[in-house]
């Protein structure tokens, strides 16, 4: 008996974009792989269907920085939710000004342009900090956008925060 698996099929496939051992998803929700051309990437389904690049039939690099900044926006979520983390007053101010923004990539350059000292020394900004890059590809109301949203939507509503 060997412990080595001798198909491939024998174990759940790795998604190539979250690395979550979720069953790969069907054929369709493939895409190119740019650092392999001659390999498709694997795409669980919630991958397949909410990144950036779903219209191409390559991985962009804006959908390795869309689940990067979705895995740092559903942690800070968490902490927040559960205490661990309560964010500075000004971060409430900045988040309660993006979420009544129109999420443009020139809207979101002039907030993280200057947004203050308690907000450039705090963690949201490091979430909100790849959205410009995403929103040339993708417009204010995608789906991909869904927990950064979620997060600053959450934070602009007045709660516990640092003295």
């Amino acid at each position: 008996m060997t412990a080595i698996p001798r198909h491939p099929y024998d174990t759940a496939a790795t998604c190539d974009l979250c690395h979550d051992r979720r069953p790969a998803a069907a054929p369709e929700a493939t895409a190119q792989s740019a650092i392999t051309p001659g390999r498709r990437a694997l795409l669980c389904a919630p991958c397949g269907d909410d990144r950036p690049g779903r219209s191409h039939p390559d991985l962009l690099a804006e959908d390795f920085t869309w689940r990067a900044m979705t895995r740092r926006a559903t942690r800070l979520a968490d902490d927040y939710a559960a205490g661990r983390w309560l964010p500075y007053e000004e971060e409430h101010r900045w988040a309660h000004g993006l979420a009544r923004t129109y999420w443009t990539r020139d809207a979101v350059d002039a907030a993280l342009h200057d947004p203050g000292s308690y907000v450039r020394a705090g963690r949201l900004v490091r979430v909100v900090q790849p959205l410009p890059t995403l929103l040339t590809i993708i417009g204010d109301g995608d789906r991909a956008l869904r927990p950064v949203r979620a997060l600053v939507d959450a934070l602009a509503h007045p709660g516990p925060t640092r003295p």
